[in-house]
């Protein structure tokens, strides 16, 4: 059996029906975790930012938010998050500026452990819908840690995806740069393969460290690892991407289904000795992918209707040249106006034009002005390509 995330149903049944399991021991899950994660990391020696371990309570959150404060006096932000949380989801941004008359220096340190766990109320959510209560709320029941948000001009999100096999051998097998945005950033909107070459290579270094920890644990299958990359141009005797570990997933990930499009429809082959992807006829091939694209307009657009468009606007991926968009998630369209694709191309330049020639058109055929609109009804209706409403 494989499955997207194990857990202790994937596990019963596995037993039950008496076939193999090649998924991750739900016992290991707490690796996955925030806390398990930055223990991993200071196991294997991979750079991550300063913070805590896993505390169960509001009032250690806020020690321990001090603690790292003291630390680190100059911090303007730090990340408090949910030991489990999903694409961005349990992450808050805790803001230090509005309480500075309670920094370092300014104030004993129960007086400012104080002032931290009043400003929890005020933290930047990831989803616009939590609050502090509910967030705080499962704090004894999952953990939370507290770090140091790593700031910069010009930062990135890369990742590094790898398999564990049941022997016990690691395969690093994909980096990407992801995609994020949410009111934080955080939220996982789509990717772009492979990762930036400045730094493709040390994520896999740095993802082997971790795989290989992770099989001394008993993982097996897929992990995958995000990074924040800060850029830091001209700093003598320092690289030029700062390259840090936030999170662990024990699972497959958003970046997993564009990648196996890709090899499925190339039948080509990864090259950990550039960070490549070759296809049979030798081209390395690039993509820009997304599961979110999302748009009011694109409302009552049926499965249909985005052939119509595909094939109008010669969007459909071509077997010949490799190159081309293969979409998924077309039954969101009519009710969510939500569209997954995965835009591969020769260059990453040329995957990221086939992205905005694909949104450009979609765009372009679900637009109803008013001078277009039939008598009767209003622009604001969307109009799908073949004229239906």
């Amino acid at each position: 059996m494989i499955c997207y995330n194990s857990t202790a149903a994937e596990r019963d049944l596995s037993v039950q029906l008496g076939i193999p399991l090649y998924a991750l021991d739900p016992a290991l899950l707490m690796w996955g975790t925030k806390g398990g994660s930055r223990q991993i990391f200071a196991e294997a020696e991979v750079p991550h930012p300063d913070g805590s371990e896993s505390v169960w309570t509001a009032a250690d959150l806020a020690t321990a938010a001090a603690e790292l404060w003291e630390r680190q006096p100059n911090l303007k932000q730090m990340v408090v998050k949910l030991n489990e949380g999903f694409s961005g989801e349990g992450n808050a941004l805790l803001d230090l500026r509005s309480i500075q008359e309670f920094a370092p220096g300014s104030a004993s340190h129960t007086v400012r452990t104080d002032a931290i766990q009043e400003q929890f109320t005020c933290m930047n959510f990831e989803s616009k819908a939590e609050t502090w209560e509910q967030f705080g709320s499962r704090i004894p029941e999952l953990g939370a840690i507290v770090e140091a948000f790593l700031e910069g001009e010009r930062k990135r999100s890369p990742s590094v995806q790898g398999r564990i096999t049941p022997l016990g051998e690691v395969e690093i097998i994909s980096t990407h740069d992801q995609i994020l945005g949410g009111p934080n950033g955080q939220i996982y909107l789509g990717c772009r393969f492979p990762a930036d070459e400045a730094y493709r290579l040390k994520l896999q270094d740095l993802g082997m460290r971790i795989g290989r920890n992770l099989a001394e644990k008993g993982a097996i299958e897929r992990f995958g690892v995000d990074f924040v990359a800060v850029h830091q141009p001209n700093q003598p005797g320092k690289p030029e991407w700062d390259i840090q570990a936030i999170e662990i997933n024990l699972r497959k990930g958003g970046t997993t289904h564009p990648f196996m499009t890709l090899k499925f429809l190339t039948n080509g082959r990864y090259e950990s000795s550039s960070g490549l992807f070759y296809s049979q006829q030798g081209r390395a091939k690039y993509y820009k992918a997304t599961d979110n694209l999302q748009k009011d307009q694109y409302h009552g657009l049926l499965p249909n209707d985005l052939m119509d468009i595909i094939a109008h606007h010669q969007l459909h991926f071509d077997t010949g040249t490799e190159v081309g968009t293969v979409f998924h998630l077309m039954g969101c369209l009519s009710e969510f106006g939500k569209l997954g694709l995965t835009c591969i191309g020769n260059s990453p330049q040329q995957a990221e034009e086939i992205y905005n020639k694909l949104t450009r058109a979609m765009d372009a055929e679900t637009h109803l002005t008013s001078e277009q609109c039939p008598p009767g009804l209003t622009a604001s209706l969307p109009m799908t390509w073949s004229g239906r409403y």
